[in-house]
């Protein structure tokens, strides 16, 4: 990952509702996330993998160095 400065931020009032929706039998679901914290310089990501049931069937974290947090969730 390489460090980016993003410029020109813009604030949005807009209002969104997020919820987790079972998937259909045999499926799965995967829920991922990453974060960034600038004052060690340091980013990470992880995630979940669910089956039909809402069981966690696999699970992942790892340090990736550091880059943004936009960076970090990809």
């Amino acid at each position: 990952c390489e460090q980016t400065q993003l410029d020109g931020w813009t604030h949005r009032n807009d209002i969104v509702f997020i919820g987790w929706k079972q998937p259909r039998e045999g499926w799965f679901n995967l829920n991922c996330d990453g974060a960034h914290k600038s004052s060690v310089h340091l980013s990470g990501c992880g995630g979940l993998l669910c089956d039909s049931n809402d069981i966690c069937v696999s699970s992942f974290a790892q340090k990736i160095g550091s880059c943004d947090a936009l960076r970090a969730k990809m």
